[in-house]
């Protein structure tokens, strides 16, 4: 009887530890317990989403609401609630409330995964009710890189991890692995941020969340002068493989498709790369190139654009090509009337711009495409003195306002600069050779706040008379649409040598060029060139 006596004092003493012990938040539970949901007293709703849908390492309060099975607020004495993972693991933590209104305190989940929260009576003691917990990470979205030595201002963008924004939260960036100091953020009602560092050392930046790193930015050098692309293509088609290889090598269900001897059709085709995501590749005029049908199969396309009529594109490619692919055809009787139905799917830009070219000056086209692209201009062409009606009609059908003349007046006369004047705002971007004119568009659209990266050197011999045998190097054309996809431009130079305006250009602007790549074989840009560049650049 003594000793019967002594085990109930011990018991009631046991009973009124794990009772205190419920009491304390955040305790793991370490029995293990088996709820009979039929002697369920009451059920719960969470406040709001927000308090079923947690980010790991936050710490804050679940509000919940009881109710009796009879649908009224439950009215009862609430002591603790328990917070068990998928594995079993619980952790014990405060109740405070009544009437049907209940807050479970300072609730920190450290991972992601769907939790059991029970409400209790005491620490292990009658379940009330339950509802399940979903804890997301946190994550972020870097579209900025960040150069050493280098005063970047990085936007970010935090969300969890079904894409939602986390607005109004604070945290950290940790900039001591490269040598910077670390700084504050507190993201907008749209989930982002902006914030400016200068590393001095080659490393990570780490942003942080609630302790837990949920995102990381590398440190990358000043300037980097990427492998050259297509080095080794024999030919138009095989370079404008290789380029798309570079830039949509995940695929594209869209791919333009031009001749490859000669360009006139295609100087309009970088903005309609850039609206539909889709390289430019090459073929023969009369049969289609092998080559080409097993990329485009390789790229998972479905949709063929071809630029350019039967002449320079054959009904025989097209027949071909019918039933495998959704198939159409953007051409007109000159290059000048193509161009005008390409800019019927490209649309104008927002400050209603639209950059016109002499349809046989073809550097000029090519040196405007990737800024034109990446702006959502179209371009247009024109005769020298006369302004063909289809340009005239797309200038209308777009609503233009601001018109861009690339060249001197012995590519476009004045009297299109004229004729032009009194309806449009019209500028003229010319200089004395094509490299001079390229410089000058260069010097107006190179944006120093935001540079274009990264920049791609390519052949300027785009003219049957620039070579002595074959074809005109299709190089820079193909690569605007790279360069477009990129957020980078095109720089067209001679095979040996910087032109002087380039040049200029380039030591001018050396600070913000990080990165580039030279296209094409030695025979477009040769390697001792590729080497000059690359130490002019260096920095």
């Amino acid at each position: 009887m003594r000793k019967s006596k002594r085990a109930q004092v011990v018991m009631s003493v046991l009973a009124i530890v794990i009772l205190l012990i419920g009491m304390i938040p955040g305790i793991a539970s370490a029995a293990s317990t088996t709820d009979d949901y039929s002697t369920w007293l009451a059920y719960l709703s969470f406040a709001t989403s927000a308090d079923s849908t947690l980010i790991a390492g936050e710490t804050g309060d679940i509000n919940v609401q009881l109710w009796d099975n009879n649908s009224n607020p439950f009215s009862g004495s609430v002591a603790s609630a328990t917070i068990t993972d998928s594995s079993g693991v619980s952790k014990i933590y405060q109740v405070s409330g009544n009437s049907g209104d209940y807050t479970v305190s300072n609730v920190t989940l450290d991972t992601a995964g769907d939790y059991q929260l029970v409400i209790r009576q005491g620490a292990i003691g009658t379940a009330y009710a339950a509802g399940t917990i979903t804890v997301l990470d946190a994550k972020t979205i870097v579209t900025d890189p960040m150069y050493i030595n280098t005063d970047n201002t990085i936007r970010v963008k935090v969300t969890d991890t079904n894409g939602n924004p986390l607005m109004r939260k604070s945290g950290t960036i940790d900039g001591s692995l490269v040598g910077a100091s670390s700084v504050s953020y507190t993201t907008l009602s749209d989930g982002t941020f902006t914030f400016n560092m200068t590393p001095t050392q080659f490393g990570n930046v780490n942003i942080l969340y609630s302790g837990h790193i949920i995102g990381t930015i590398p440190v990358l050098p000043a300037y980097t002068q990427s492998s050259r692309i297509g080095g080794n293509s024999g030919d138009n088609v095989s370079l404008a493989i290789s380029v798309a290889q570079s830039g949509w090598n995940s695929g594209s269900l869209n791919v333009i498709l031009t001749r490859d001897d000669q360009f006139s059709d295609a100087l309009a085709a970088a903005p309609l790369s850039k609206k539909l995501d889709a390289p430019i590749l090459m073929t023969g005029s009369s049969q289609l190139d092998d080559r080409t049908l097993t990329e485009i199969r390789n790229l998972g396309a479905k949709n063929i654009y071809i630029v350019g009529g039967t002449v320079a594109v054959s009904q025989g490619i097209q027949d071909s090509l019918n039933g495998e692919f959704t198939v159409t055809r953007i051409a007109g009787q000159q290059a000048y009337d193509t161009a005008a139905q390409i800019s019927a799917t490209v649309g104008i830009d927002p400050t209603q711009t639209v950059y016109i070219a002499n349809y046989a000056a073809i550097p000029d086209a090519i040196a405007i495409s990737a800024f034109a692209a990446e702006q959502g201009s179209p371009i247009l062409l024109t005769e020298k003195d006369s302004v063909p009606s289809s340009t005239a009609k797309a200038l209308a059908d777009l609503k233009a306002s601001n018109v861009v003349l690339l060249g001197g007046t012995a590519v476009i006369g004045n009297s299109v600069q004229n004729q032009l004047g009194s309806n449009y705002h019209v500028k003229r971007w010319g200089g004395y050779d094509q490299y001079d004119t390229q410089n000058i568009i260069f010097q107006n659209l190179f944006n120093t706040s935001k540079p274009q990266t990264p920049l791609y050197f390519a052949s300027g011999l785009v003219r049957q008379g620039d070579v002595s045998s074959g074809n005109p190097k299709a190089d820079a054309l193909v690569t605007a649409a790279l360069a477009a996809k990129q957020g980078g431009f095109v720089a067209m130079v001679p095979q040996y040598t910087v032109p002087s305006s380039l040049n200029y250009f380039l030591l001018y602007n050396v600070g913000y060029i990080k990165q580039s790549s030279v296209v094409g074989t030695n025979s477009s840009v040769s390697l001792d060139l590729e080497s000059e560049l690359k130490d002019l650049l260096a920095h």
